[in-house]
């Protein structure tokens, strides 16, 4: 009994704070950036809903960007700058509307993490 208890030992205290520091940092990176991820699944899908507009290529830039503004709205997206959004007109028929932005946060004192996305929606006039 007593040469198998020899290698029955538990962990230190020391590695129990490691563990719990590596779970701590995971947590705090979570809860950073995860809705960041949130977000952006929101602003891509008020794309998807400006994408099924049959009558979007008629629209003047003005109201795309009010249509945007109403789905930004009802997918709870806040604080995001209207100046990442490029409408492009290829055509009287054809409308390319980009969102290509980034956000940058703060994790711990000087450490930031900046993650960007680029979308892009095509919508041709029947």
């Amino acid at each position: 009994m007593k040469a198998t208890r020899r290698f029955q030992n538990g962990a230190t205290p020391i590695m129990t704070l490691i563990w719990i520091l590596i779970g701590v940092s995971v947590a705090t990176l979570g809860i950073k950036i995860i809705p960041i991820y949130i977000d952006d699944y929101a602003i891509a899908s008020s794309l998807e809903g400006l994408q099924r507009e049959p009558r979007l290529p008629g629209f003047s830039d003005k109201e795309i960007m009010a249509t945007l503004d109403k789905f930004f709205i009802m997918n709870n997206v806040r604080g995001f700058n209207r100046e990442s959004i490029e409408i492009l007109r290829e055509s009287d028929t054809e409308v390319k509307v980009v969102i290509d932005y980034e956000v940058r946060t703060n994790i711990l004192r000087n450490i930031d993490a900046v993650v960007s996305f680029s979308h892009a929606v095509e919508v041709k006039s029947p």
